[in-house]
């Protein structure tokens, strides 16, 4: 059989994973994990680095509806996914938690296709899945973007091509809604030629409630996806995937509280209460998501092609103030936006004591989006249109090679080229509207006389802002790793990674100088870390130890910053900053056991630290001077800030117990999930107006299965606590919240065939 072929095969029968063991009962033994985490099948225990794996089944066993509930499972992950800008994933403590041109610090792949900006996508298609991988640390080799922070691969579901199967899962829950999935696969001509069909309804109510324009927050989204293998030999296989999501009339407002005693509306995280006065939400997003992958061992190198192209189409609008005041709404549409990404690369075992991988990667993404800004002034409202075509393109040639100096002792070094071309050649039309007003709900009254707003060298609109980045960078790993026995491996990293910076796009024109573009930033980590089984297999382990250095950290100072040309606090729209450099450390480790043979335990602890040691950044305080005369923003000494907005400590803690059930043929079941967040504080805040607190939750289910059924209730968040992830600056009055979810109680059928 061949390398690939037989690769395959593992990774279907390793995603049966803890499932299995538990299965066999009287043998308490751990079934080995197999990631693919170096694009090649290993055990979880010999991966010379920290891997996180999720099978679809725990995803469906967990009720998880989008990837904001990875996080609830493992420490030092956090993901939001909320419909708007504030999308993103962040990993010990870093990470990019707004959307931007730019790569993300975690490069989040579904089948292999990079989602760079449209994350938002990659989160919202969580059906049929056949597993999640989390990779920690900078991936600076083997990915189709150097990732700074880590990574996470989105896998899908395969198609069978021995038999029929697949699965179907309902959900009914309160708040109101319902998550509806399933697929089927069916082999068209038996082991050869297979096709799976999967598809997606969620409509759910998010438990927040506009008060102004008493409505409720609701998620609708619909997928599909179908999926074609070909197997004709044991030398090539070739896969083609297509997925479609549609999002439409969903709902993006935002939760606040009050912090002031002169705001209108007193609120606290306990009301989940929006006061936006016009609407805040997606009219209609769709995305087209088309992978082909073919792969080729004719003997002695195996020939891997990957190809990809994404198209989505959006239409939104925003109350960007946020408040229940008239002063400024964003309506953006995009059409013809898309994608597309090609990958080639050959791997090869020359002698026994080296295995060799070479490729080459190419992307490029166009975006035509155009976005219509209303903002009120004194005696006067603000049009302003602006188109945002961009043309980014990046390059890349790598090579990554593992050599086995002994039978205990393997090394891994890994070099990669990357190209970035990023062009923002955006133009911008404003009017003046004189003695307009702008209307609760969007729209302006009819204004006394129009003055249209020439360019900054006198010439009549439209202005075109020509920037761009053009840049060349060397990322990469070396890796030791040394099997101390059969049962224990211990390992030392080295990683070097980097994402470039862009032009910043600043609708609402406060800023300039300085911060009309940013930087790339690098970033060089070390890690040590030692996993392995105990007790002959029925327990497993990973510790690990990091420190990384960041060179021109890019930072999002978004919520608001003393301005002197207002004598108050103004807010700056999604600028990014480059502060000279910051230190990331920490500690984290796992551990899965079987208590007895129907009794699973499984705990994560992590601590991080990020905090800038050398720059400046803007920040809340009125006493520090401003930056220069052409940005007179205020800055602060960033040495000793913190860095990142994440909690440095987090916990997480899950068991499972459960017993025959004789008149179904199965078990019954009861499962927790408890999880601890700490405090966090966030960059640029020196008065703690954004700082949260440390919180806890608890999810409970229960329920029966056997074979083929699963009948569970749940119970999520079970003690209703309205705990704050982050908070962002409204004005002088109002914070925004991200808040956890809502008590959630629910029940879910499965039956899988």
């Amino acid at each position: 059989m061949s390398r690939m072929n037989f690769s395959l095969r593992l990774l279907g029968s390793a995603f049966i994973g803890f499932t299995v063991a538990s299965a066999q009962g009287q043998e308490l033994v751990l079934e080995e994990v197999i990631v693919t985490a170096q694009k090649k099948a290993e055990t979880l225990a010999e991966a010379p680095l920290t891997v996180n794996v999720i099978t679809g089944e725990e995803i469906r066993d967990f009720s998880m509806f989008d990837a904001t509930d990875l996080g609830k499972i493992t420490s030092g992950v956090e993901v939001r996914n909320e419909g708007d800008s504030n999308t993103g994933m962040a990993i010990r403590g870093v990470g990019t938690l707004t959307q931007q041109t730019v790569p993300s610090r975690v490069g989040v792949y579904v089948d292999d296709w990079y989602g760079g900006a449209q994350t938002q996508f990659a989160y919202q298609q969580m059906f049929d899945l056949s597993r999640v991988q989390i990779l920690r640390g900078p991936q600076g080799t083997l990915y189709g973007q150097p990732s700074p922070a880590g990574a996470m691969l989105i896998e899908t579901a395969q198609p069978n091509l021995s038999e029929i199967d697949g699965y179907i899962s309902s959900t009914y829950q309160n708040p109101t809604g319902y998550n509806i999935q399933g697929g089927v696969s069916i082999p068209l001509i038996k082991d050869e030629l297979g096709l799976r069909i999967s598809g997606l309804t969620d409509d759910r109510d998010t438990g927040l409630d506009n008060v102004i324009r008493d409505e409720n927050n609701k998620i609708n989204s619909r997928g599909f996806r179908i999926k074609a293998l070909w197997m004709p030999n044991d030398e090539f296989s070739g896969r083609l995937g297509w997925t479609y999501m549609k999002m439409d009339n969903s709902d993006t407002y935002r939760a606040l509280e009050s912090i002031t005693s002169t705001a209108t509306y007193q609120l606290d995280a306990n009301d989940r209460n929006s006061i936006q006065d016009a609407p805040d939400k997606v009219n209609k997003r769709e995305d087209d998501l088309y992978t082909l992958h073919l792969d080729w061992n004719p003997g002695p190198v195996e020939v891997n092609f990957f190809a990809a192209y994404h198209k989505p189409k959006v239409e939104s609008v925003s109350d960007e103030d946020g408040t229940e005041q008239p002063e400024q709404t964003v309506a953006v549409s995009g059409e013809g936006t898309e994608g597309q990404q090609y990958e080639l690369r050959l791997l090869a075992q020359p002698f026994d004591w080296w295995d060799g991988q070479i490729g080459a990667y190419y992307a490029e993404t166009g975006n035509d989006a155009t976005a219509n800004v209303l903002a009120a002034g004194p005696g006067l409202v603000a049009a302003i249109e602006i188109f945002i075509p961009t043309d980014d393109k990046v390059t890349a040639f790598f090579t990554h090679n593992d050599f086995y100096v002994t039978e205990s002792i393997t090394i891994t070094a890994g070099l990669r080229y990357n190209k970035f071309d990023n062009t923002l050649p955006n133009s911008q039309t404003t009017e003046l509207w004189l003695g307009s007003d702008m209307l609760p709900g969007g729209g302006a009254t009819m204004p006394d006389s129009v003055l249209a707003v020439p360019c900054a060298d006198g010439s009549a609109p439209p202005c075109v802002t020509n920037s761009g980045v053009k840049v060349e960078e060397w990322t990469g790993t070396i890796k030791v790793s040394y099997a101390i026995n059969d049962d224990h491996n211990l390992y030392a990293t080295y990683d070097r990674g980097y994402r470039p910076g862009a032009a910043n796009f600043d609708i609402s024109g406060s800023v300039g100088g300085e911060l009309l573009s940013f930087e790339g930033e690098s970033v060089d980590s070390g890690e040590i870390g030692l996993k392995g089984m105990l007790m002959g297999g029925r327990a497993q382990y990973t510790l690990a130890a990091f420190y990384a250095v960041y060179e021109d950290y890019q930072v999002d100072p978004s919520f608001a910053h003393w301005s002197p040309n207002s004598g108050g606090p103004e807010d700056i729209n999604v600028v990014y900053v480059n502060v000279d450099e910051a230190e990331q450390y920490g500690v984290e480790g796992e551990f899965t056991m079987l208590l007895a043979k129907n009794w699973s335990v499984f705990t994560a602890l992590g601590w991080n630290n990020v905090e800038f040691t050398d720059g400046v950044i803007p920040c809340t305080d009125p006493a520090q001077p401003a930056l220069s005369p052409t940005n007179p923003y205020n800055v602060c000494d960033a040495k000793g800030e913190p860095a990142g907005s994440q909690p440095k400590w987090s916990w997480v803690l899950q068991s499972e117990y459960w017993q025959p059930l004789e008149i179904i043929g199965g078990e019954w079941f009861v499962n927790g999930l408890f999880n601890y967040r700490g405090k966090a504080d966030v960059p640029g805040d020196p008065d703690k107006r954004l700082s949260t607190d440390d919180y806890t939750q608890l999810d409970l289910f229960a329920g029966i299965r056997n074979d083929n059924w699963t009948a569970r209730v749940f119970v999520k968040n079970a003690f209703d606590e309205s705990d704050i992830v982050s908070k962002r600056a409204k004005g002088d009055d109002y914070n925004d919240l991200t808040l956890v979810a809502p008590r959630t109680t629910g029940i879910t059928v499965d039956y899988r065939f």
